[in-house]
């Protein structure tokens, strides 16, 4: 800005952007403007190319068929099993625009994968992200496997990180800047989120909880004091009552209740002594809290009194502005219970979703706490995440020491906090408090690691931000030698993370051998045998690495090589993740050798159904084909058959001999009793779902206590529970321990980088019994 007072105005015309003939419009864009263009083009590619060719997952087909009946006129009931209605309505919105498809299906979520990376564009502010925390945080977004993957995937969690992010938005730019438009945009967001799906109960509670910490600490510091007061005066009311033989909290009757379990549950409920001294102790709390805001406000209104005399850019000021200034909060609450009000009644046609989407919802998934579906261990997240999200797992405890290192700067010096350590501040609870309640929860699912990823992709991107822009403020004032040094070490750092890379994959890559294991003998990949006498070999690059920072910190300084070395280690990991990505969701897509796919249905069964619409084409000219299914192919055979009207659901077992030219029956249902009927007729077996190898794979990390499955709690040794707390630290010891051995390098770098697993995925098969007149017409079709 001071050398723009000395331009000529021949000067500043020329720094001026130009504009087209109407004068709107500039005939120039700036390089971050092309760099979000290429981003976007990017999203679009990634989120909607090749979208049907992927087998539709069993949740996946359960979406579909229900959005597709909703479109076909038959009407749709909101379901805490299948979470919130916004799913069912967008897709049956898109049936009927465009048709039914496996490629429509997904189109959605596509386009919500899309807005998800270009939303970082809203954080280029220099007191939120700054522009270059913004562009990385685009950037990585786009190559995250996770959110990559769950982009092209017809499940609600897409949408609910949609809404999610537009809300942590919406209260980072309120607190910013006191707009009403942010305001418009959090009760919108709100409302939509909770449209989506029961995470959003959880997201609710950690912006809550952090924005009432902020406010406390600039209105009320007491007000913390006593919450902690209360939550160690409930813990230690719950354990003395535990000791006393006082029984559990009623079992929440989650399913299909009827009106009296309800009323019973809840009578019990708040009988309880727990309960009963959860109440008591908040009620204590309340009335302190509300002592101690009377005292501070001194006579004065509640609002004034208490925030007035908030500092401009905190929390509590923005608070203070929302309550008074109260259009955009009017706003966004009007519009957001609008949204949930149209879709949870589905469109005024069932009042009662109402009571489903809220106490409902809540209630059935609070139910399923105990039910422990998957029967997944408390270390599923801390495996999963670090083998996709290199960049977000990596960076997220550096992220926690800068930031403290930062606060305690600041607090020993007496200075303020920046805006920027504020929203840093909340990427870090958000991150944080999500892994550790979905870590805890009884229902872990691989589709949830995108609501980790978020929080943690974010707080690595706007690391990143502060590490481009000490090196770009430097720049400028560089000698052409130190600006090649920085470069230089730069792509030093690239180069040997690819050496590294190149050398394990050379090392690691030895002949198969036939070893014995628990599911049998089986070849097992094992080390280049020179390889395995010399090992040291794959720590050369590790070495060098160490040598070139040594000498930039020498001679480009500590801060600015350890910038060089975020930025240029964020590349290299990209380059992983885009590996990583690309083979899990475009190469083998619907192969479950990712512990991220989980369970998938296999090829086979578009398969089928294509074979089946070519006989049918044949013997009837259209879909006319009779066809009849068991309840073992129920799914995703309700779906894939949802074109063929003379289609019949028969059950688990046939009450009479089929008559239909093609009959589906699954594993389960094969009896000698079903064969027999079914003489006459030629099967083919497929696997129609398969699954990652669990019990072979992570569940050795550590033994699982918390599981109520006993025989699911240890898959590392011969031990049997019960398990203490030491012996879960030793088992996660061995675990660790076991690094240092070559062998095991390999086997997890092999696992990761080229998904080579140790065991055989697991399948569920499913058989197609033809009629055997027909078996020549569908060979002919087929070969």
């Amino acid at each position: 800005m001071h050398r723009a007072r000395h331009m000529t105005g021949a000067q500043v015309a020329a720094r001026t952007p130009r504009r087209g003939a109407a004068g709107i419009l500039p005939t120039s864009i700036s390089l971050e403007t092309a760099l979000y263009g290429l981003i976007f083009l990017a999203a679009v590619l990634t989120r909607f190319w090749d979208l049907g060719s992927r087998a539709l997952h069993h949740d996946e087909s359960l979406h579909t068929y229900y959005s597709w009946l909703y479109a076909e006129g038959f009407g749709y009931q909101h379901n805490p099993l299948m979470h919130g209605p916004f799913l069912f309505h967008a897709n049956a919105l898109l049936y009927l625009l465009f048709g039914a498809s496996d490629y429509v299906s997904r189109v959605m979520p596509a386009a919500a994968g899309v807005i998800v990376v270009m939303l970082p564009w809203l954080l280029r502010g220099p007191r939120l992200l700054g522009r270059w925390g913004a562009l990385f945080a685009s950037a990585l977004l786009l190559v995250s496997p996770s959110i990559l993957f769950y982009s092209r995937f017809i499940r609600h969690d897409i949408y609910c990180l949609l809404g999610t992010f537009a809300l942590a938005i919406a209260v980072v730019r309120y607190v910013e800047r006191r707009e009403p438009r942010w305001a418009i945009l959090g009760g919108l967001a709100t409302g939509f989120l909770f449209t989506t799906k029961e995470v959003s109960f959880i997201v609710l509670f950690i912006f809550v909880t952090y924005l009432a910490i902020a406010v406390a600490l600039r209105a009320a510091p007491g007000l913390l004091l006593i919450a902690a007061g209360a939550l160690v005066a409930f813990g230690a009311a719950a354990m003395t009552f535990k000791a006393l033989g006082v029984g559990p909290l009623p079992g929440i009757p989650w399913d299909q209740p009827t009106g009296d379990q309800i009323w019973r549950f809840t009578v019990a409920l708040f009988r309880h002594p727990v309960v009963v001294a959860g109440i008591g102790i908040a009620l204590l709390a309340f009335v302190a809290a509300v002592w101690l805001l009377d005292r501070r406000r001194a006579g004065a209104g509640w609002i004034e009194g208490i925030l007035g005399s908030a500092p401009e850019g905190s929390t509590a000021a923005a608070l203070r502005t929302l309550l008074t200034e109260r259009r955009g909060l009017l706003i966004g609450a009007g519009l957001g219970t609008l949204v949930f009000v149209v879709l949870y009644s589905s469109l005024f046609s069932n009042m009662m979703g109402l009571a489903s989407g809220t106490f409902g919802a809540l209630g059935y998934w609070l139910g399923q706490q105990g039910v422990q579906r998957g029967e997944q261990p408390w270390f599923y997240y801390l495996l999963l995440v670090p083998q996709y999200e290199f960049i977000a797992a990596l960076f997220f405890p550096v992220a926690i020491v800068c930031a403290g290192w930062r606060w305690l700067r600041a607090w020993r010096s007496g200075s303020p906090l920046g805006h920027r350590d504020y929203v840093q501040a909340f990427l870090i609870y958000w991150a944080v408090l999500m892994l550790g309640v979905l870590s805890w929860a009884g229902e872990k699912m691989p589709w949830l690691t995108v609501h980790i990823a978020l929080p943690l992709t974010l707080l690595a991107a706007a690391l990143l931000g502060d590490a481009a822009e000490r090196l770009v403020q430097g720049w400028h004032d560089w000698t052409p030698a130190r600006r090649r040094e920085t470069l230089a070490a730069g792509a030093g750092v690239v180069g040997l993370a690819v050496a590294w890379f190149l050398v394990m994959a050379w090392a690691s890559a030895g002949p198969y051998v036939e070893q014995a294991t628990s599911f049998g003998t089986r070849l097992q990949r094992t080390l280049r045998p020179w390889a395995a006498d010399h090992w040291w070999v794959v720590y050369i690059p590790w070495l060098l690495l160490a040598l070139l920072l040594v000498a930039a910190a020498v001679r480009l300084g500590v801060r600015r090589t350890l910038a060089t070395l975020a930025l240029a280690g964020a590349v290299a990991l990209t380059m992983g993740q885009v590996h990583v990505g690309w083979h899990m969701t475009y190469r083998e897509g619907d192969v479950p050798t990712d512990m991220l796919i989980y369970v998938q249905t296999s090829p086979y069964v578009p398969r089928v159904t294509k074979e089946l619409e070519a006989l049918s084409q044949e013997m009837t000219g259209g879909m006319d084909l009779e066809v009849w299914y068991d309840s073992g192919t129920q799914w995703p055979f309700n779906w894939y058959l949802r074109n063929f009207p003379n289609r019949r659901y028969f059950g688990t077992q046939l009450t009479e001999k089929p008559t239909a030219p093609v009959v589906l029956v699954s594993q389960d249902n094969i009896t000698p009793q079903l064969e027999r009927q079914l003489e006459g007729y030629t099967f083919q077996q497929y696997p129609m779902r398969w699954w990652f190898p669990e019990e072979q794979t992570y569940r050795r990390f550590a033994y699982a206590p918390e599981l109520n499955n006993e025989s699911r709690q240890n898959y590392q040794d011969d031990r049997q529970p019960p398990f203490t707390l030491l012996d879960v630290a030793g088992s996660v010891w061995r675990s660790v321990w076991s690094l240092h051995e070559p062998q095991q390098q390999g086997k997890i770098f092999r696992l990761v980088a080229f998904r080579e697993l140790p065991a055989p995925i697991g399948s569920y098969w499913f058989r197609v019994y033809v009629r055997d007149d027909l078996v020549p017409y569908l060979n002919g079709l087929r070969y």
